[in-house]
């Protein structure tokens, strides 16, 4: 968990590029729609973490996966890992930037070898609201886009393979942004749904003058990084990033947006 130098900057732009990266040569999607002045994100869950946690003598014991130890993380291990799971594999996700009071970014991913649904809304604060979604079905990609309440719906030729992959990288973006800017160290394992994974703490954050740091990170025994959390507060304002993964069933299906008989009409 961590976040950037100058995070709010660097995230507002990494969130445009995000966005981009999506939308960008994939149907031809126009940005509209769009959401009421005071619109305010989803409430995020509390962060279960303890800034100071004591390492778990128990560690001694445990395989770290390739680019993984007690003392650190590998970044580029860390990201080929978890954009191959992304990108590959039946899966389930989300992730959340808050820069400043109004400011969010949210993301939302679903995806099996057949289906795949990603969206993204972000609010820069103050009256701009985006809000972009795509559903692949079948080789046909539909997407929804709102702005400032002009909503565009179509409907195209889709490849799955190529909306599963700039979702990844969107989805990476912001755990990635959690990675380059915090040191951590292994404190202990968890456990869940049968499967133990690897917890860390941050031991620092390259972010000048912040305070009431707290988050965590955890990672399977494939090096996938399951989820990242960072929360600090800066010049007054709380900063909070947080980003999960999680396995799916392979039968399960991704269900359908409801906005989906609204964009078969429009094509």
């Amino acid at each position: 968990m961590s976040q950037g130098g100058d995070a709010s900057t660097r995230a507002r732009a990494a969130t445009a590029v995000a966005l981009l990266l999506l939308l960008a040569g994939c149907g031809g999607v126009v940005p509209g729609g769009a959401a009421p002045p005071d619109a305010s994100p989803p409430d995020s869950p509390p962060i279960d973490s303890e800034p100071n946690e004591t390492a778990d003598e128990r560690l001694v014991d445990v395989p770290f996966p390739a680019g993984f130890s007690r003392t650190g993380i590998d970044i580029a291990t860390a990201r080929e890992r978890s954009v191959t799971f992304l990108r590959t594999e039946p899966v389930t996700g989300a992730a959340v930037e808050r820069f400043r009071a109004g400011a969010y970014a949210d993301y939302e991913y679903d995806a099996t070898s057949e289906r795949t649904r990603f969206r993204l809304d972000v609010h820069n604060g103050y009256v701009d609201v985006t809000r972009s979604e795509v559903y692949v079905d079948g080789g046909v990609r539909y997407s929804r886009s709102a702005r400032n309440r002009d909503v565009s719906f179509e409907a195209s030729n889709g490849s799955l393979a190529e909306t599963r992959y700039r979702a990844a990288d969107s989805m990476w973006a912001v755990a990635s942004r959690i990675l380059t800017v915090a040191d951590f160290r292994a404190v202990r394992t968890v456990d869940e749904d049968g499967e133990r994974l690897i917890r860390y703490a941050p031991t620092d954050i390259a972010v000048r003058n912040a305070t009431d740091i707290r988050g965590y990170l955890t990672v399977d025994r494939n090096g996938v990084v399951r989820e990242a959390v960072l929360a600090y507060d800066r010049a007054g304002e709380s900063k909070r990033f947080e980003y999960a993964v999680a396995p799916r069933s392979a039968d399960s299906e991704v269900a359908p947006p409801a906005w989906l008989p609204a964009a078969r009409a429009d094509a």
